[in-house]
């Protein structure tokens, strides 16, 4: 992101509804630089919406999926490093359904 940022690059006010990272102007297009895609805008609310072939429902079911996953690992984990990694991906994943949830 700095690269880009020292290229020329705008920071935008919006973040990325994927992953909740500020999202970057470079020209005419709008970029999420952790994402590594292309955001466009839908004529009808100017929301940004993901350029790509993985729809928000799929992506939303998907979440739900691993976070339930990951519910399940820490139940059955008692190593402290490992539940310190498990909750931290679990915090980061339900930052993200959040997210998609506000779109």
């Amino acid at each position: 992101m700095a690269d880009l940022l020292r290229r020329g690059a705008t920071m935008l006010a919006q973040a990325c509804p994927v992953c909740g990272s500020p999202l970057l102007k470079i020209g005419d297009d709008i970029y999420c630089a952790t994402c590594d895609r292309k955001i466009v805008y839908s004529d009808e609310k100017e929301t940004p919406r993901l350029q790509g072939s993985t729809s928000l429902p799929e992506l939303r079911e998907t979440l739900l999926e691993k976070i339930s996953a990951l519910n399940d690992a820490l139940a059955k984990e008692d190593d402290l490093e490992v539940l310190t990694r498990l909750s931290n991906l679990l915090v980061l994943m339900l930052r993200a359904l959040r997210e998609l949830n506000n779109l």
